[in-house]
């Protein structure tokens, strides 16, 4: 399977960073699978890139419903076909320093980053190992390796890198690849005024990452040029990620 037009499922597709992941896998003839929690972000996400000359379907469905999973990928694959890519882009920032966290907030952050990347996984390996082929790409960040004042976020994206490299193994030989693409800031509406306003001071390069980038790497690492690419965090952070932490309140 060398570079041709492939069945790719984005989850979060609603989101900020996914409006690039969608148009690039869409400008380079993919179809795109937009799922979200809420149908109705999801249809939009959809609809923007059928109106760019792309194609693309839209479902529902909860990351964290082991059987919400299983009941969307019956239904992708009596709609549509099989899925050959999984990007596991879903995902949530909970602003709360340990002290104001709570176990509810820290578990609901890991079932989305975390968990759900799993079951998804777990459920579309199953038809990528029957056919010989498969592409994942989690979306983890910086943080994860870094560390971050918000530890349920840092705790999850740290999970999904690990989880990604544990998998090496059970994908020996199948014909899978596995990896992470790790951001530092990217120009979403989830970030915040006071982080787009150190990026100058703490990133070398001095840019906020546009979606755009994200869904170029995505592109590359489904490509045949990334075939011996496997259980790796691709970086894209401006150079950041031993230089700066975007919050230190010890600064003088």
């Amino acid at each position: 399977m060398v570079n041709k037009s492939l069945n790719v499922l984005v989850t979060g597709a609603g989101g900020g960073m996914c409006k690039g992941i969608n148009a690039r896998l869409a400008a380079q003839g993919h179809h795109v699978i937009c799922v979200d929690l809420d149908l109705e972000r999801s249809q939009a996400a959809a609809q923007e890139v059928i109106s760019n000359g792309g194609t693309a379907t839209a479902f529902a469905a909860d990351v964290t419903d082991e059987s919400a999973i299983s009941a969307l990928r019956q239904e992708i694959e009596r709609t549509i076909g099989q899925v050959q890519v999984l990007v596991n882009a879903a995902g949530i920032l909970d602003r709360k320093y340990l002290a104001d966290s709570d176990g509810d907030s820290f578990r609901r952050a890991i079932d989305i980053n975390l968990v759900g990347p799993f079951l998804l996984i777990k459920e579309f390996a199953g038809p990528m190992t029957a056919n010989g082929w498969g592409r994942i790409v989690n979306i983890a960040s910086i943080a994860g390796t870094t560390g971050y004042p918000y530890p349920s976020y840092a705790a999850s994206k740290a999970g999904l890198a690990n989880l990604t490299r544990s998998l090496l193994e059970d994908f020996w030989g199948t014909g899978i690849t596995v990896n992470n693409i790790c951001p530092g800031v990217v120009d979403t509406p989830m970030v915040i005024d006071e982080v787009r306003a150190q990026v100058r001071r703490r990133v070398p390069t001095q840019n906020i990452i546009q979606p755009e980038e994200i869904g170029a790497m995505v592109n590359f690492l489904i490509s045949d040029d990334a075939r011996n690419i496997n259980g790796t965090d691709m970086l894209i952070d401006g150079g950041a990620t031993k230089l700066f932490s975007l919050f230190n309140n010890h600064e003088g």
